[in-house]
């Protein structure tokens, strides 16, 4: 999970990387829920698509034949992006010409190899920690020219040419290469391969490798990103270049003393454990150090700063104007520094300071600097994500945005008009792209009516790719002309993915005196005269906003609230972000309480405003966080829900990484604050008069991020308490359920699951 995040209950099972495709498995059907005389008053003729999660699962979530990294060259002519066919993984390269919307497919992984892909280890645990769920092509590096393309395919760097539209497989030497980048002019390609930076000169192919760095190893790297950075704070790359291509800094990963969990494939007990280093909460982390060395190879000159004290690197830039930046946190998360780096000697010097008792947010989009020297920062400082203006020195010139502006990232900074591109809203729900004019702080809307979840500027900020979604339904991705008064859009990159047979209009609305955000979806043959269930459909955890304006989101939830016969509605209580610092950092401590308690306050306000909602039968089910929320649901407030669906549990903080655990729980010490909030701990025998509530707990047997053994201690503890549960091991799973048969077998149980126990009072 990265700081966004458990992955969320929509995107978490979409799967993972190439794999077989599974024999069909028999058509899911779900029992019959009675007819409009049923007792209850459960309505449930119309039991659903019985074929939509298989074609969910098949789909990837619906998002496979959707455009990714649509980038526009430097002359905003073309755009080139990757997509894939709707049920097919594996992404060509694609161009669509802006002038005249047409597109064209340009490069394919055919073209290079047939067959599987042969992945390393080490890309495989990468495109984990990315969310990587495609196969072929899953990335391409643009030369400055807007004629040269990296792509990779099975560990082999690939350069196409657009020009002459023909393309050579890179000599980079023995294994495979990892996170490829080309250099500021396009005449050099730096990787990595056995755990060191390598370089090579492009302008010619019969020159051999430059060694940058040596003595990588599998504990010891050089040029990747730790797994912390990954995972939670939204950084996967480990080296850059400098501006004049004369020197790369990077990361070293040291791994020699973090803890190393085993995952077992217990399907074939006969094989080895895989071993992967996990840091676990309270436990050692990596050791990393940041590195200067010439693109030549040579010394490596370390960069200096109080590494005890300041042990994450939560980002690093090297500017066109400037010098190197590296943003660095202590393990509580409570304060960071922004520091200078002298790329001569590798002295540092501070910036600025952030402090927050309960912890700091950060923002990886900044800093942003201007030619005058100045930089663009961002801070909650004063209750409210703002953006501001600093000097050279790191000093304070003015805020840029309001403290009502739920700003969330820079998308793009244009020196020349004085303009940054930030992304933000004046609503939690929606997501827009603002145009704010650095002169006078001024905000022109630059996408009007619509979110926005993906986008990619040209060189000269004039040409912006935005994916734009609704809560209608509509998902189109537009290619917008930002140097024109309205931002017209004057092309769309196709999308070859299919439409959820669910997918439909989502009602958002505000509950209890909080006024949390909630999306709630009614089954299809809604009778508002009638009562029924309610389902929590629920993530429930920090660093992510579930209620969004996107139908796309609700589309699963569509399908079970059909194939339940149930009104399912996705909460956005305290503790999720976009609205104020207090609202947020209320979850410090209680990650137990706090979101559960919102849950319930939320549905019991919307239940008083919908009499069609029956709050004697509520249902709650979640994957990840959303996991470990239904447990926790089932255990505490049984009075509430009646039934629950748990995915991925973390059970013991314990087990989970540092990073996140700790920015939230603090160190495991002697405050009992780990126990208050582990799912164990209300694991307990039944107590008279206490009412047993069923529970579905399932968990893929290989999960490297919420790992099985969180699953054992409850059900363990469970079965000890002499309480009923039912459990679903999923083997050789990881947390996406990458094989579609896994993730349709799951969700026809989870649904059947609800729907059983749901379906009289």
């Amino acid at each position: 999970m990265r700081t966004c995040h458990f992955v969320s209950l929509f995107a978490a099972l979409a799967g993972c990387g190439p794999r077989t495709t599974p024999q069909p498995s028999p058509r899911p059907s779900f029992p019959d829920a009675g007819t409009s005389e049923s007792k209850g008053d459960f309505l449930a003729t119309d039991a659903g698509d019985p074929d939509f999660i298989r074609s969910l699962a098949l789909t990837r979530n619906f998002r496979l034949g959707t455009p990714k990294i649509a980038q526009p060259t430097p002359d905003g002519k073309v755009v080139l992006f990757l997509r894939s066919g709707a049920r097919d993984p594996r992404q060509s390269l694609w161009e669509v010409d802006v002038t005249t919307n047409t597109e064209k497919e340009v490069l394919t992984p055919d073209a290079i190899a047939k067959g599987p892909e042969d992945l390393s280890p080490a890309e495989k645990a990468r495109r984990e920690r990315l969310r990587i769920t495609a196969s072929g092509f899953t990335a391409f590096e643009l030369a400055d020219d807007g004629m040269h393309v990296i792509v990779t395919l099975s560990g082999r760097a690939v350069l196409y040419d657009r020009s002459t539209r023909t393309f050579r497989i890179l000599e980079t030497g023995p294994g495979a290469v990892i996170d490829p980048r080309l250099s500021p002019s396009g005449k050099h390609l730096a990787y990595v391969r056995d755990n060191d930076l390598w370089m090579i000169d492009l302008t010619s192919d019969k020159k051999k490798p430059v060694a940058i760095t040596k003595g990588g190893t599998e504990v010891v790297s050089h040029g990747l990103a730790d797994f912390i950075a990954q995972e939670e704070f939204d950084r996967s790359r480990g080296y850059w270049w400098s501006p004049d291509e004369s020197q790369l800094l990077y990361e070293e990963v040291d791994n020699s003393g973090v803890e190393a969990m085993s995952i077992v494939d217990l399907a074939h007990p006969e094989k080895m454990p895989h071993r992967p280093a996990y840091p676990r909460a309270g436990k050692v982390n990596a050791k990393l150090r940041l590195g200067l060395v010439s693109s030549r190879g040579g010394k490596t000159k370390w960069i200096d700063w109080d590494r005890d004290r300041y042990p994450y690197v939560i980002e690093v830039k090297w500017p066109q104007h400037g010098l190197p930046t590296v943003y660095v946190m202590d393990r509580l998360q409570q304060h960071a520094v922004l520091l200078a780096v002298n790329f001569l000697d590798g002295r540092t010097t501070q910036l600025l300071e952030e402090h927050d008792d309960a912890w700091i947010n950060a923002d990886n989009s900044v800093p942003r600097w201007l030619a005058n020297g100045t930089f663009l920062w961002s801070s909650e400082r004063s209750g409210f994500f703002q953006l501001e203006l600093r000097d050279k020195t790191g000093k304070l010139v003015r805020e840029l945005t309001q403290p009502n502006f739920a700003y969330r990232s820079v998308v793009g900074l244009d020196p020349g008009r004085g303009i940054a591109f930030v992304q933000g809203s004046f609503e939690p729900t929606e997501s827009r792209v603002y145009a704010l004019h650095l002169s006078d702080n001024r905000l022109e809307p630059i996408t009007i009516g619509v979110s926005i979840k993906a986008m990619r500027f040209s060189k000269q900020f004039d040409v912006l790719t935005t994916e734009d979604v609704s809560v209608a339904g509509e998902r189109t991705w537009s290619v917008r002309n930002t140097s024109a008064s309205e931002a017209k859009i004057v092309a769309t990159v196709p999308s070859a993915a299919e439409q959820p047979s669910s997918l439909r209009e989502v009602s958002i609305e505000r509950a209890s005196v909080d006024e949390f955000r909630v999306g709630i979806v009614r089954p299809r043959n809604f009778d508002p005269s009638r009562k029924y269930p309610i389902v929590d459909s629920a993530y429930a955890g920090p660093h992510r906003n579930m209620v969004t304006s996107d139908a796309f989101n609700y589309a699963r939830n569509a399908w079970i609230a059909d194939a339940t016969g149930a009104i399912v509605v996705t909460i956005d209580a305290k503790g999720t972000p976009a609205r104020g610092r207090e609202f947020e950092r209320a979850l410090k401590d209680n990650l137990a309480s706090v979101p559960l308690d919102g849950h319930i306050a939320a549905i019991q306000a919307l239940a008083a405003k919908h009499p069609e909602m029956d709050l004697k039968r509520v249902g709650v089910l979640g994957w990840s966080f959303g996991g470990y929320f239904a447990s926790l649901a089932i255990l505490k407030r049984p009075d509430i829900y009646r039934v629950g669906v748990a995915g991925a549990p973390v059970c013991d903080w314990r087990d989970y990484d540092t990073a996140y655990t700790e920015r939230y729980l603090g160190l495991p010490d002697a405050r009992g604050v780990y126990e208050k909030n582990a799912v164990q701990t209300f694991a307990t025998p039944l107590q008279p008069g206490e009412t047993q509530r069923p529970l579905l707990i399932a968990h893929g047997t290989a999960d490297d991020n919420v790992f099985f053994n969180n699953s054992i201690k409850l059900t363990d503890a469970l079965a000890k308490a002499k309480r009923t549960f039912e459990f679903m091991p999923l083997a050789g799973e990881t947390h996406q359920l990458g094989d579609p048969g896994a993730s349709e077998a799951f969700w026809t149980r989870a649904v059947t699951f609800l729907r059983e126990h749901l379906a009289r009072p």
